[in-house]
């Protein structure tokens, strides 16, 4: 399939879905319980060194969420999300007692309050296709974990507070050291939080923090630090993000250190929404990457034209340098997709 055609189909079979989301929409504001959902589908095409060399589709993604109350005081969330045609996976389900907005706490299964992506970035959140460079090396994609989360607002702070089992060493060779669990590997609990602030008008930041043993014995220590900063107003907006990650590694190797920070920006102009950005991301660590490390720079640019409320469709363009590599893997996508 050529990528006229394909981009065609996809055209027709999301502007052919609509007409359901009403429905729904029409069901909710009947029901206690609040259902919202989304699609997306990707078109990948990249230089030769690339992961998509030949141009193909995919990064199928469609999710469905239900959240309501029980009583006055108590609530729930459930999210599923199917990847691909055969994986199926939980991204959120739990239970709060939610008795005001100044403390809330919620245990089961949570995305992880790290910065400002990871609790919203599905596809019609932002106008992205791709994860920042610096969060893709730093935790795993849609980061959760099993356990107890605390949150609350009073006046312009805002904080998070968890306990969980952390992220666990990673058993095989990936682009990161360690990977989300949902069972402990050792007897260690992972802690962790964010404070927020809002700073002025469309103005706010925060700091983040993860500490947690990462390793079957029990010893090594991995920490997670963050700030994040943006501003949003009716027709612009700016978010920038600095993280570091330390990972302690057995004697004699010495301790392995991810650090990076990306900023992007975008304007608003009757349904148009051209976006740029600029990523950076270096990681040392001999001991999980051998002596090869990893200095790696993207910059992006993009479009996201909004169809109607529902319905929107993202281009975008990477240029990667990696410091002393030829690196011939720019790619562009274009990525169709929708929420309800």
């Amino acid at each position: 399939m050529n990528m006229k055609t394909a981009v065609i189909a996809g055209l027709v079979l999301a502007l052919a879905v609509p007409g359901t989301a009403q429905v729904l929409t029409q069901a909710q504001a009947r029901s206690p319980i609040r259902l919202a959902g989304y699609l997306s589908l990707d078109y990948l095409k990249g230089q030769a060194e690339s992961a998509f060399p030949h141009g193909a589709i995919d990064n199928l993604l469609a999710g469905v969420l239900a959240a309501g109350q029980l009583g006055q005081r108590f609530g729930f969330a459930a999210e599923v999300q199917a990847r691909g045609v055969d994986a199926f996976s939980l991204n959120q389900a739990w239970a709060g007692f939610l008795p005001s907005n100044a403390f809330t706490v919620r245990a089961g299964l949570f995305l992880v309050p790290f910065g400002q992506w990871n609790t919203a970035s599905r596809p019609y959140e932002t106008v992205l296709v791709r994860a920042p460079l610096n969060l893709e090396y730093l935790y795993p994609a849609s980061w959760r974990d099993l356990g107890v989360l605390v949150h609350g607002q009073v006046g312009v702070l805002s904080y998070d507070a968890y306990l969980g089992n952390g992220l666990a060493e990673t058993p095989g060779e990936t682009s990161l050291a360690y990977v989300q669990q949902f069972r402990n590997n050792n007897t260690d609990m992972a802690k962790g939080g964010r404070v927020g602030l809002v700073l002025g008008q469309g103005l706010q930041g925060g700091v983040s923090y993860y500490t947690g043993k990462y390793d079957d014995q029990n010893m090594r220590d991995l920490t997670l630090e963050g700030a994040d900063l943006s501003w949003v107003t009716a027709q612009w907006e700016v978010h920038g993000e600095y993280t570091k990650a330390l990972v302690e590694n057995p004697q004699p190797f010495s301790r392995g250190e991810t650090e990076g920070w990306h900023v992007w920006m975008c304007m608003s102009f009757r349904g148009l929404q051209p976006v740029g950005s600029f990523q950076k991301v270096k990681v040392t660590d001999t001991y999980h990457f051998g002596d090869v490390g990893l200095d790696r720079s993207r910059w992006s640019a993009g479009l996201r034209y909004v169809l109607s409320q529902t319905l929107f469709l993202k281009f975008e363009y990477d240029w990667n340098k990696e410091k002393g590599t030829p690196l011939k893997d720019n790619q562009w996508q274009v990525q169709l997709g929708l929420s309800f």
